[in-house]
Formats: structure tokens, C-alpha cells, sequence
């Protein structure tokens, strides 16, 4: 039981990444072979924007996190996502309904709030620079699958708190909780930034997702559901 819930789990990481090498590979062969053409179907079907959505586009909420232009940004998510929905996996009875509910739905909050954050930004922007006809915030366009990784990570921290995870340089594992929480520390600090060129709004609806999804479905297989509801001791 344990097992097949573990390979089923898996069966739907590898999924999910080879969905992303496939967009990707067609982003590097579009780019590198100049392709105008493609490179314009990309970004209409592959980026999630103000611009996409009010013109029908809506399945780019969950298409935009399934696609990277840069090889580090792919590879980076990649292993995350790997690394992180593998732990998941390893807990038995997760199994692959589970890791791809909780994907898709961090894909889904996560390109909502780029969208919203980036509505407020477009309504700002009319009532500063009126003489521009549409405001840059409509043309600014999201993509990759960070939003996913911290959903992911989020349920995954609240599961397994002290699960020991390397960062970089770091020569000793960091425990979960304190790895996400420094990732949502600084996505909200650099959330209002004009220069950073990362969709943080992106990354912390992920994370909502993921710990909202983590109360709803995944406590009964314990966690800090599990320590919150203890009994004190005397």
C-alpha cells in the first residue's frame, strides 16, 4: 500500500516535469532559432498577463506554470519541485491525487494573485499617467513554476516541520519550516518592489494554497496539526 501510493506519487513529479521540459524546450528552440511566430504563440498561451486573460485566455493561470524561458530558472524549480513533492510522496497514503490537487491549485492561487497584484498596478498607473492609453501593468507577463514549489514546500513544511533540507552553501540541513519560511519572508518583503522582476505575489499564493490544502486534506496524516492539538502536558 505504502509503495504504491509512493510510485503513483512519483509517477506524477515526473509528469509534471516533463511537462515543463517540454514548454521549455520549445521556449529555447522558438528563442534560438527566432522563430517570431512560435515565440508569440509562447507568450499567448504559455504567460499569464492582464492582457491574456481579458482577452479570453484563461487557461494561462495554469499553462503559465508549467513554462520557463531560462535554463537556471527551469532547472531551479525543477529540482525544488522534485525534491520537495518527493518528500510528499515518501509519506504514505499522500499518493499522486494529492501532489497533483495540490500543483494545479497552487499553479491557480498563485497566477490569481500575480493577476491581482498586477490589477492594482494597472489601476494605479491609469490614475498617474493618463495619457498612456493602457497601462504597462496589462502587458506584464508571469511565468514559471515557483508558484507550484511553494505550495508544494508550504504542505510539505507543514507535514514534516523539522525534515532537514540543504540551502546552497549552507553545510548543515535547515529544517523545513524554516527554509519556507524564509522563502515567504522574502517574497513578502519584496513584494511591492518595482525592480526585482520575481513574481512574489505568485509565490505567496502558492503558498496559501499550500497550507491551506495541508489543513484541509493532509493533517490527518499528522504534522503541526498534530502538535497544535496535543494535549498540554502538567
Amino acid at each position: 500500500m505504502a509503495e504504491a501510493s509512493r510510485r503513483s506519487g512519483n509517477a506524477v513529479i515526473w509528469t509534471i516535469i516533463g511537462l515543463n521540459t517540454a514548454v521549455f524546450g520549445a521556449w529555447t528552440y522558438a528563442i534560438n532559432g527566432q522563430h517570431r511566430d512560435l515565440v508569440d504563440k509562447l507568450q499567448q498561451n504559455f504567460t499569464v498577463s492582464l492582457q491574456n486573460w481579458r482577452q479570453g485566455r484563461v487557461w494561462t493561470v495554469i499553462t503559465s506554470a508549467f513554462s520557463h524561458q531560462g535554463l537556471q530558472h527551469f532547472a531551479f524549480n525543477m529540482f525544488s519541485f522534485y525534491t520537495l513533492a518527493g518528500i510528499l510522496a515518501w509519506v504514505p497514503g499522500i499518493g499522486a491525487l494529492n501532489i497533483l490537487a495540490l500543483s494545479l491549485g497552487s499553479a491557480l492561487l498563485g497566477s490569481g494573485a500575480f493577476l491581482l497584484q498586477k490589477k492594482q498596478q494597472s489601476d494605479i498607473q491609469t490614475h498617474q499617467r493618463s495619457s498612456f492609453p493602457t497601462p504597462l501593468a496589462t502587458y506584464q507577463a508571469g511565468l514559471g513554476a515557483s508558484g507550484i514549489v511553494m505550495g508544494v514546500g508550504t504542505a510539505a513544511a507543514c507535514l514534516l516541520p523539522f525534515f532537514p533540507i540543504n540551502i546552497m552553501f549552507i553545510p548543515i540541513g535547515v529544517p523545513l519550516w524554516a527554509t519556507m519560511l524564509l522563502y515567504v519572508g522574502v517574497d513578502t518583503y519584496f513584494l511591492r518592489s518595482t525592480t526585482s522582476g520575481i513574481g512574489h505575489s505568485a509565490h505567496l499564493g502558492g503558498a496559501v494554497f499550500g497550507a491551506v490544502y495541508y489543513f484541509a486534506y493532509l493533517r490527518r496524516f499528522g504534522g503541526v496539526w498534530s502538535m497544535i492539538k496535543r494535549p498540554p502536558r502538567y
